[in-house]
């Protein structure tokens, strides 16, 4: 296991390839790859959906069922589009705290 003070490298956001079981129509593109989630980690992705007219971004971990699909789980948070835009204005001051530690 890496010490504290090794970095980790960078996981670039990338489309995930979902083996779910369809629950309705989902948006597909030409490869198959689910539009709208983007890997953050080895199990984190964020999501784009829309649920009762509101989009939402969700930022969640997904686990591995029994029958080998992965499922979102309950470790996240969804954000409204007016919470993600506040989110998007402050990402420098975070930033900045970041890097003093």
């Amino acid at each position: 296991m890496p010490s504290k003070s090794e970095k980790r490298p960078k996981t670039e956001a990338r489309p995930l390839r979902v083996a779910a079981k369809p629950r309705g129509p989902k948006p597909q593109s030409r490869d198959g790859e689910e539009e709208g989630m983007f890997q953050i980690g080895k199990m984190r992705y964020v999501r784009v959906s829309c649920f009762k007219g509101k989009v939402l971004v969700d930022i969640r971990e997904f686990y591995m069922d029994k029958e080998g699909d992965m499922k979102p789980g309950r470790k996240g948070i969804a954000l409204s589009a007016e919470q993600w835009n506040q989110l998007k204005e402050i990402i420098p001051e975070i930033d900045a705290a970041v890097k003093k530690f």
